[in-house]
């Protein structure tokens, strides 16, 4: 036997979590059906005392492995399979260990077959392309020639009927796939943009542009289902019906921005769009009132479809797969944020500056979790944030007021001015003139009283901005959706088209207030830091920029119904802004030094779009319901309420065609049809709920699970390669006090609860290995 001294075993401290893992699980992964029996390791420490340490670790591979297999951390991955390895426990080791070096070779043929699949179809020396192949592969040489001769029989053996078609359909799928994701790449918009501005600002300014991309990117489709199916068939009318258009007006470069004049009677506004059956093909009708309702829905119900599946698929990215203890961030970056395709050495030095702003973000974050404030401190910190959130209050009161005086006193009242020819341009633009003013105003004043109420991070401040100025955005618009179809649609003739008119010239004037934004604010800013140094360039405003965005796609998605061809002229608007404010950014403004790491700003970014988006739909909603659409223009004159054309229309006709349907209707109508809908939605709710709890809790079990492993890993490995290397020492074996302090805290008597692991396993690993028994003190010897 030999004189055993570990005491300079690294690690060993940590392996403090054996007996707490092993006794707080539900699962109780050290069970007697899963954890080795006590003979079975007492006959391997009989076998460790009669051949001695020196000739028992000549086999130390295989007894690594069987050991490493035995610790309470690597039971947990056997519980799915207990039925199976019940019926396994009869049988003898040694035959439990072929069938696992069998399974073994088995999963690494298939790997090499899967790796090399492609290449020994096509290789002309079959044998010795295989050969060099297998040769790389860590395994004994007897393995490699049966995976050889297995992979041998594989290849050469014919296939033939549906396997072989199999095999080729499987191979025409992965190139398509190749290549479609090859051309996928290709069309990745402003690609090469946003790695610079990563690389010189970080994920959370890269995260508003990757926004307004995501942005134009919805109005695309929108644009072409609306294009397709309204502004071709009402073009091809009005050049080839029997009613042409006849349109005396002459167009004028105001009118780009009013949206008046020549516009006004053009395809951009919903009083276009006629409510006659067109012909225009002999025997075919087209009914323009079915077809602009059903068309708006359609893009509704898109963009629902689209921002649902960004949303979740956002979250599960940012939320669920990322997640996890934030002290794994740094390792992650480390190792694994590096991208091996950069060649250039432009792209380089951007990516260095991209990992260094991430770590600056994360760093920053951690340091400001550290800091804690007194009673006194917290109490004034308190107050002035309820002083603040109240001057909020009213300010938000404010501009409710300030929008609904300016629209009764300047909108309505110049429109109707208009209509006996005396209207004035500025008129028709002061609305949106002073609506923008005061958006630009008022995020300013939002952000010098945030700079009072200290938050204890960057990210939590662009939140709390971001929420008070959506809501400022938001009571704007619904005091301007209140007017339109309170006081609009009764003292205007086509009021349809006069809400498109006001939308399109918000969109125009937001437009312009945004880029005069980036000159004065931030060009401006940067001519006088270059000539006082006090002055610092301006910092890019991440939340007053996305909230930019989101005000103007809700704008679209209000006025899509009034302008069909609104999506176009937003399009055009996102371009220039994503140009703009890139040349500006790169130019005039500089990093923050308060970085935030908020790689999940798109998540919170496109939860706000679909606030957003869903009272944009609950307003157009409202219009098609209850409001009566004009008498004079549009699809539905003569209608009391839009919604009409389904009741009065579609539903009738099934109705007097299928008897059924009238049945059926009644059926579905019925309060205990509706009551059973309910009941079944509230019943997938709760399953669904349950799984995601079940799941939930799995993914914590299986972190938890991952960090003993790599604590059993470290602790044994470090044991047993120190009694290895001092194994030739003559003597009795001792423990040193490392090990002995290592040791201290699995010592003790064991209770119920760890009667199956965590001590009771330490003790017999130090038994098998000393040779002898520990004291069961808990004070070292």
């Amino acid at each position: 036997m030999s004189n055993l001294d570990v005491s300079g075993v690294s690690g060993i401290e940590t392996e403090t979590a054996f007996h707490k893992s092993g006794s707080s699980t539900d699962l109780n992964p050290m069970s007697n059906e899963i954890f080795p029996s006590m003979s079975q390791f007492s006959a391997a420490s009989d076998e460790f005392k009669t051949i001695g340490a020196t000739n028992y670790f000549r086999g130390y591979d295989w007894s690594m492995a069987e050991l490493l297999q035995k610790l309470p951390s690597r039971q947990l991955e056997n519980v799915a399979d207990l039925a199976a390895r019940t019926l396994l426990r009869k049988k003898s080791l040694k035959p439990h260990r072929m069938t696992l070096r069998l399974s073994r070779e088995d999963s690494l043929e298939d790997d090499i077959m899967g790796s090399l699949d492609q290449d020994l179809q096509s290789a002309t020396d079959l044998s010795g392309y295989l050969d060099s192949a297998v040769r790389t592969f860590p395994t004994t040489l007897s393995k490699k020639r049966n995976i050889k001769h297995s992979i041998l029989v594989k290849v050469k053996k014919p296939e033939r009927g549906l396997p072989l078609l199999k095999y080729r359909l499987n191979k025409v799928s992965k190139y398509f796939t190749l290549k479609w994701r090859q051309f996928k790449r290709l069309l990745d918009l402003w690609r090469s943009h946003l790695l610079i501005i990563e690389g010189s600002f970080g994920t959370s300014v890269v995260s508003y542009f990757i926004f307004l991309k995501w942005v134009l990117l919805i109005n695309v489709p929108v644009f072409l289902f609306t294009f397709t199916l309204l502004v071709i068939p009402a073009l091809l009318y009005s050049w080839y019906g029997s009613q042409k258009l006849e349109d005396d007006v002459s167009f004028s470069f105001l009118d780009l921005f009013t949206g008046c004049g020549y516009l006004e009677n053009s395809i951009m506004y919903y009083g276009f769009y006629t409510n006659q059956t067109m012909e225009l093909v002999p025997g075919h009708s087209y009914e323009m009132k079915y077809v602009y309702l059903f068309t708006c829905a359609g893009y509704y119900i898109l963009c629902l479809i689209i921002l649902g599946y960004s949303y979740l698929r956002s979250y599960r990215i940012y939320y669920i797969e990322a997640g996890g203890p934030t002290i794994n961030c740094y390792f992650n970056i480390f190792v694994s944020g590096w991208d091996y395709g950069i060649t250039s050495n432009e792209a380089s030095l951007l990516k260095h500056k991209s990992l260094y702003n991430e770590f600056k973000e994360n760093l920053y974050s951690h340091h400001k979790k550290k800091s804690f404030r007194d009673k006194d401190e917290l109490t004034k910190l308190w107050l002035i944030r309820t002083l603040t959130w109240l001057l909020v209050i009213v300010m938000l009161t404010l501009s409710g007021y300030i929008t609904y005086f300016v629209s009764t006193e300047l909108s309505i009242t110049n429109k109707l001015a208009e209509e006996s020819k005396s209207y004035s341009t500025l008129k028709t633009l002061a609305m949106p003139i002073v609506l923008s003013s005061i958006q630009q105003l008022f995020p300013l004043v939002f952000s010098f009283l945030e700079s009072y109420e200290e938050y204890s991070s960057p990210k939590k401040q662009l939140y709390v901005h971001m929420f008070r100025a959506m809501a400022f955005k938001g009571t704007m618009l619904a005091v301007l959706v209140y007017f339109w179809f309170a006081v609009a649609s009764s003292n205007i003739e086509c009021w349809e088209t006069f809400v498109g008119e006001e939308i399109y010239r918000l969109v125009i004037v937001d437009l312009i207030f945004v880029l005069g934004y980036s000159f004065f604010m931030e060009f401006m800013r940067k001519i006088c830091s270059q000539r006082w140094e006090r002055i610092k360039k301006a910092e890019f405003a991440i939340a007053q920029h996305t909230l930019e965005l989101i005000y103007s796609q809700s704008l679209c998605w209000l006025g899509l119904f009034f302008a069909p061809l609104l999506p176009l002229v937003v399009i055009m608007k996102l371009v220039l802004i994503f140009y703009v404010k890139r040349f500006s950014l790169m130019n005039n403004c500089t990093p923050s030094v308060k970085s935030c790491r908020d790689s999940r700003a798109h998540t919170i970014f496109v939860g706000y779009l679909f606030i957003f988006f869903l009272l944009c739909c609950l307003a157009v909603g409202y219009s098609i319901v209850l409001i009566k659409p004009s008498n004079v223009c549009g699809p539905y004159q003569n209608y009391s309420a839009i919604y009409e054309v389904i009741n009065t229309d579609i539903i009738s006709r099934w109705r007097n065609d299928s008897p059924a349907f009238d049945e059926i209707s009644q059926v579905v109508n019925s309060p205990g049809f509706v009551a059973g809908v309910l009941i079944f939605m509230f019943m997938v709710l709760y399953y669904t709920r349950t799984i995601s709890i079940s799941h939930r809790a799995m993914v914590e079990q299986l972190q938890l699970q991952l960090i003993s492993e790599g604590k059993d890993k470290k602790f044994l490995m470090n044991l047993l390669n120190q009694v290895k290397i001092r194994g030739h020492k003559q003597g009795i074996l001792h423990p040193g006090p490392v090990l002995q302090k290592a040791l201290a805290d699995y010592s003790g008597p064991a209770t119920a609860s760890d009667a199956h692991g965590g001590k009771v396993f330490i003790r017999m690993v130090a038994d098998s290995i000393l040779g002898s028994p520990l004291p069961t003190g808990r004070s070292s010897p």
